[in-house]
């Protein structure tokens, strides 16, 4: 009897081991199998991720690739290229999304970025490949910084850069810092490409009166024109469509200078160094691709650079224009620093 329950007992023991290693491997297997998935790490700007489009498209990607994707935002486009370029020995990021004119060359200038162009470039309208190199690649635009305006204050809207002299729009504009804004910046530059290097400065102190206020960025900005403090600022092409998707309203309205739009595109470099390079690649041409594009105006707020796209019926209240005003990326690199502090010297003298 003793004998017979011995080996019941080291039956159940052996079965007990046996069931245990059995799970234990099962386990340890997922384990394994989520180490290596791999994850593709981004680099962006806070209001890109925000806005939602990144939610709306990473599955597709992570369902396509088996992989997962990690955003990771440390504000604004400038504040994050700085963070890329002092990681440049020691990469954390695979790609960096939200590129624009205004900080292109001095990323092209860091080196930061390998040379790739993606199996569907086509979809980029020529004059919109920018860098030869194809270090970057614009993946939406072209966009333009506008005057947006309230209809319901403003009846009468300025057309150009000279009508905003006028004295009928004394106090009504509106404006961001350039030295803590990207729109702020953008719109200085757009000053200096619409009247030289040489007479933006007086362009400035005839607009002085039309200011209502320089608020550091563009939400500060955005909060004191909705609440009705002027009626006009300085924002986006696309703005009105945001408005009219969100509520029907067709009260904010946006224009661009009969001078010509300030041409704005946004761009994605693989970065040097990166950890899973073949898998940015994969991204890039993803960015390209229509399940990609079709997402970017009800997210970004922004065109698409496929103009394959149907846009959203919100779309037909942006602002359009056929003329835009560039720089030179090369130019704003190495000028815009002389001209930021002919701005400053400006506005700390009045």
């Amino acid at each position: 009897m003793k004998k017979i329950i011995l080996i019941l007992l080291v039956f159940v023991v052996a079965s007990a081991l046996f069931f245990g290693c059995s799970n234990s491997t099962k386990k340890g297997s997922k384990t394994n199998q989520n180490a290596n998935t791999p994850t593709l790490v981004i680099y962006s700007y806070d209001s890109f991720v925000s806005y939602g489009l990144p939610k709306a498209t990473n599955a597709i990607f992570e369902k396509q690739h088996n992989c997962k994707i990690e955003y990771r935002t440390f504000g604004g486009v400038g504040t994050t290229l700085n963070k890329l370029i002092l990681e440049k020995s020691n990469p954390q990021a695979d790609l960096f999304v939200g590129l624009n004119m205004n900080n292109l060359q001095k990323a092209l200038d860091e080196d930061l970025f390998i040379s790739y162009r993606p199996n569907n470039y086509n979809v980029i309208p020529e004059q919109y490949r920018i860098d030869e190199e194809w270090r970057v690649t614009p993946f939406d635009g072209p966009n333009s910084l506008a005057i947006i305006y309230d209809s319901q204050k403003l009846k009468n809207p300025p057309k150009s850069f000279e009508d905003l002299l006028k004295p009928e729009y004394k106090g009504k504009l509106i404006l961001e810092d350039p030295r803590t804004s990207s729109p702020g910046m953008g719109f200085l530059l757009w000053t200096v490409g619409v009247f030289g290097e040489n007479g933006f400065i007086d362009y400035w102190k005839k607009l002085k009166p039309t200011i209502y206020h320089i608020y550091p960025n563009w939400d500060s900005a955005f909060t004191a024109f909705t609440k009705g403090e002027a009626p006009m600022m300085i924002s986006y092409d696309a703005d009105p469509a945001y408005f009219y998707n969100e509520n029907k309203s067709t009260r904010y309205k946006a224009i661009i200078p009969s001078e010509g739009g300030w041409l704005q595109l946004e761009f994605v470099g693989i970065v040097k160094g990166a950890k899973h390079q073949k898998l940015a690649e994969e991204y890039a041409n993803f960015m390209l691709s229509k399940a990609f594009q079709k997402e970017i105006p009800l997210h970004q707020w922004t065109f698409p650079i496929d103009k394959s796209i149907q846009l959203p019926e919100c779309f037909k209240y942006a602002a359009r224009t056929n003329k835009y005003i560039s720089i030179p990326p090369e130019k704003i690199q190495t000028k815009s620093k002389e001209w930021l502090k002919e701005w400053i010297r400006f506005i700390t003298a009045e």
